[in-house]
């Protein structure tokens, strides 16, 4: 599995406020963005560490 480019960590947050808005909590964040990684080659065979990493550097990026 390739990592997302920084372009494209950006891309997903941007899809998430879009469509959700930005007062969603972490739970509802992640289950928004694992949503959108089902679509994403290769994170159906991800490490759960490799998903929660990525899910933080999301997350941080939402708040920004």
């Amino acid at each position: 599995m390739k990592s997302l480019t920084t372009k494209q960590k950006q891309e997903m947050v941007e899809i998430i406020i879009e469509e959700f808005g930005t007062g969603m909590t972490l739970d509802e964040f992640t289950d928004a963005l694992l949503g959108l990684l089902e679509d994403v080659p290769g994170f159906e065979t991800a490490k759960e560490s490799t998903i929660n990493k990525v899910t933080q550097q999301l997350w941080r990026k939402y708040h920004d």
